[in-house]
């Protein structure tokens, strides 16, 4: 199948280098890793080591139409991202959000309608250098519609899975979304702020607790939505993940040492916002956000 991955950072490289090996893959970068790419290969090491060659480049002009495109953008970038990928969309192109936030399905449904499929992963990958990312960490890969067309997320599994690359089907993506923005909430503040490793969480009990009040307080709201979890403890998730990715670097960490924009109002404060509309205090949440947003204006 023809692969494009919009916004190929370190999971988008990662996901797209591992579909390569099967697929005909086009990772649209940034230009320095678009060039070491090119140069020498991308290289992966960690779980898998390896030089694997897609294609590399940095906008999608002169591309023809995808079978698939995966936009891997940051969650603030989505809708200009929706703009810039249209040359890649054609009548039977299916496009996947495999992003974090909760906004960004249906933002991309505004554009493309029902082609739009939602994935979720908590596999761990950080950007190493140009050209080199680091597979830090085994994770699920869920899709689902939101438009009842299972079809589509059935041949985006076939793809992943073609590509020894494991995946599952659900009936509710919105419920592994929620799952997974609780997960990062409780995970990806807490070491953006300590500067430290996934692993952290697990081995401080005074961190290990505040990701319990984070959970806590973000599976109520969750609750209030509506949102039907799916079936597990959601801090035994918090911590499985915290377990399967222990010497990852967080992206909203890496984001925080490179000097770049986070996702956390798209993370904690989505939570907060939803939060407020239902009148439920989340004083651990709100904490974090502000500390959070707090470092670029510290920074500068």
């Amino acid at each position: 199948m023809r692969i494009a991955v919009f916004g190929a950072g370190a999971l988008g490289s990662l996901v797209g280098g591992l579909l390569s090996t099967k697929h005909d893959v086009t990772l649209i970068g940034r230009r320095p890793h678009v060039d070491a790419i090119n140069l020498k290969g991308l290289e992966i090491s960690g779980i898998v080591n390896e030089v694997v060659w897609p294609s590399a480049r940095t906008d999608a002009t002169g591309l023809e139409p995808q079978d698939i495109v995966l936009v891997t953008v940051k969650a603030y970038d989505t809708r200009k991202a929706a703009t810039d990928m249209s040359p890649l969309v054609g009548k039977g192109t299916i496009v996947v959000s495999l992003q974090n936030g909760l906004d960004n399905i249906k933002t991309l449904s505004d554009f493309y309608d029902q082609r739009t499929v939602g994935g979720v992963t908590s596999c761990g990958a950080t950007y190493l250098s140009p050209g080199c990312v680091r597979f830090a960490g085994k994770g699920d890969m869920i899709f689902g519609s939101t438009t009842g067309r299972k079809d589509l997320a059935e041949s985006v599994c076939l793809a992943f899975s073609g590509a020894d690359v494991p995946c599952q089907l659900t009936n509710d993506i919105m419920a592994e979304v929620w799952m997974k923005v609780i997960v990062n909430a409780s995970i990806n503040p807490i070491t953006a702020l300590v500067r430290r490793e996934n692993a952290c969480i697990e081995e401080n009990v005074e961190l290990k607790e505040l990701a319990r009040r984070v959970c806590e307080e973000a599976v109520q709201v969750a609750k209030a939505s509506g949102v039907q979890l799916p079936r597990c403890d959601p801090f035994s998730k918090v911590m499985g993940v915290v377990a399967a990715t222990r010497l990852n670097r967080s992206s909203m960490l890496q984001d925080v040492e490179a000097g770049k924009r986070t996702e956390i109002d798209e993370i904690t404060g989505a939570v907060v916002n939803e939060a407020s509309r239902f009148g439920i205090a989340i004083p651990t949440n709100e904490t974090l956000w502000r500390l959070v947003k707090s470092l670029g204006s510290i920074r500068s």
